[in-house]
């Protein structure tokens, strides 16, 4: 009895740290452009995020925080200072990047950065794709402390802004849809 209870306990303990060891393999979404010329486009980046926001089912919501760490903003989507140091940091957006992006808005977890992050970005001289494409690459070769987040999710929204988002799948599954 107390060596099969040893077994369990020790079979208990090694799938714990599974967790942390053995990150799922992230699901991605190739940045794709939206072709219906009669549909106008956000006004901004905080546009985007809000419309996102508001479209969750209130038992959906999480606690965030949004805009940056000058002005944050409590429970909702902030526009995020692109001078703020911490940008880079915090949205994972590579430093060779800022200048290509004029304006941007996000929204974090206030737990846990891998728990869920979002950014929308309004881009100026490179496409959706290239930029896109410059951001999975900066999220992916990330050092998580405890494995990857479930999902990223990279998607254009005509040519001028793109939405990045990555978390575990709860999170990530109202924001996608």
């Amino acid at each position: 009895m107390k060596r099969i209870f040893s077994l369990l306990l020790t079979l208990a303990m090694l799938l714990g740290l599974a967790g942390c060891v053995t990150p799922p393999a992230p699901t991605t979404t190739a940045p794709t452009e939206t072709t219906a010329p009669q549909v106008q486009g956000p006004a901004s980046a905080l546009e985007v995020l809000e419309k996102v926001w508001s479209d969750y089912a209130e038992e959906e919501k999480f606690p965030v925080i949004g805009g940056s760490m000058a002005a944050p903003v409590d429970g909702a989507p902030g526009n995020y200072d692109l001078a703020d140091e911490n940008i880079t940091y915090s949205l994972l957006i590579p430093a060779e990047q800022l200048a290509n992006v004029t304006e941007a808005a996000s929204m974090i977890h206030m737990m846990n950065a891998n728990t869920f992050t979002c950014a929308a970005y309004k881009l100026t001289g490179i496409s959706a794709a290239d930029f896109g494409a410059a951001m999975k690459d900066a999220i992916m070769s990330n050092q998580w402390m405890c494995g990857f987040p479930d999902s990223l999710l990279i998607r254009a929204i005509g040519d001028q802004y793109v939405v990045v988002a990555f978390g575990v799948n709860d999170a990530m599954t109202p924001f996608e849809t």
